[in-house]
C-alpha cells in the first residue's frame, strides 16, 4: 500500500472526483473530497442557443474541459440535438480527461495534445484552421489562450459560456484553513486553475504562505501548475498524465 498512511485532499466537485478516490484507496490513502468550484448553469442561454442553432456553420468544436463539454452536450440535448448530430461535426479536445468526456457523450476528438494546455491544443493545430469557424463552448472565467491562439493562426473563433463557476460558501473558510494548517492533509491535489485559485481566496495571506509547511501540492498538469505559482506556493507534484490516474500516480511516485 504505497500511500499507506496519506491523507489526500481531492478539490474537485464530487460527482466529478470519483476515479481520483477509487486510485487513492486503491494504494491505501485516505481520499478527503471538499471542493473547491461550485459550477452552475449561466443564468442566460442566449448566445450558447444560438450557436447551437447554427452549428452547421462551424468546422470544428474545441473544448478545453470535462465541464464545457457536460454543460454544452446537455444544453444541446435540451435543444433536441443529439451527441449523434454534435458527431457529425469535427471536435477537439485539450488534455485527456476533456477527451474521455468527449468520448463518453459519443463524440470522436480529433486532436488530444499530450500535455493539457490551450497552448498546445492550438500548436497541434497549427494553421489547420486557418479561415474556418470554430466554435469553443467554455466557462466563465476561461483564460482565453486557446482562443486567443487560434485567431493568431487566422481562425474565426466564437466563444460560448456553458456554464459558471464560483467559490465554495464563505463558512467553509475558518473549519477548512484550520484544518489545512493543522496538517491534516499529506497532500492537496488540483485538477484546474479555478480550483487552485478558489483555494487560495480562502486563505489571508499569512495563512496562505504556511500551507507549504503542513502539506505538499499536487496538479494535473501545466496550466494548474502556474495557477497555483501564481498563489505563492511550491508546486511538488506535476502529473505526466492528465488524469485522475495520472495524478494519483504521480503522488504515489513522489513519496516512494
Amino acid at each position: 500500500m504505497t500511500l499507506g498512511g496519506r491523507t489526500i485532499l481531492v478539490t474537485r466537485r464530487h460527482e466529478q472526483a470519483g476515479e481520483a478516490v477509487r486510485e487513492i484507496e486503491a494504494r491505501g490513502g485516505l481520499a478527503v473530497v471538499i471542493p473547491m468550484i461550485v459550477t452552475e448553469p449561466p443564468r442566460l442561454w442566449t448566445e450558447c442557443d444560438a450557436a447551437i442553432g447554427r452549428l452547421e456553420t462551424y468546422d470544428m468544436l474545441l473544448f478545453a474541459s470535462a465541464n464545457a463539454v457536460e454543460s454544452f452536450v446537455g444544453r444541446a440535448r435540451t435543444l433536441g440535438v443529439s451527441p449523434v448530430s454534435l458527431s457529425r461535426l469535427p471536435s477537439a479536445a485539450v488534455g485527456e480527461a476533456t477527451a474521455a468526456a468527449l468520448k463518453a457523450c459519443g463524440l470522436d476528438p480529433r486532436v488530444n495534445p499530450g500535455e493539457s494546455t490551450g497552448a498546445s491544443l492550438a500548436q497541434a493545430l497549427g494553421r489547420s484552421l486557418s479561415g474556418k469557424r470554430v466554435l469553443i463552448p467554455q466557462g466563465n472565467i476561461a483564460r482565453g489562450t486557446l482562443s486567443e491562439s487560434l485567431r493568431e493562426n487566422g481562425a474565426v473563433v466564437d466563444t460560448v459560456t456553458v456554464y459558471v463557476t464560483s467559490k465554495p460558501e464563505g463558512k467553509l473558510r475558518e473549519s477548512f484553513v484550520r484544518r489545512v494548517l493543522s496538517g491534516e492533509f499529506d497532500v492537496v491535489t488540483f485538477a484546474s486553475p479555478s480550483a487552485a485559485a478558489n483555494f487560495g481566496s480562502l486563505f489571508r495571506a499569512e495563512e496562505l504562505s504556511a500551507v507549504a509547511d503542513h502539506a505538499k501540492i499536487a496538479v494535473i498538469g501545466p496550466t494548474t501548475a502556474d495557477a497555483v505559482r501564481e498563489l505563492g506556493l511550491a508546486v511538488d507534484v506535476v502529473a505526466r498524465e492528465s488524469t485522475a490516474r495520472g495524478l494519483v500516480a504521480a503522488i504515489e511516485e513522489f513519496f516512494s
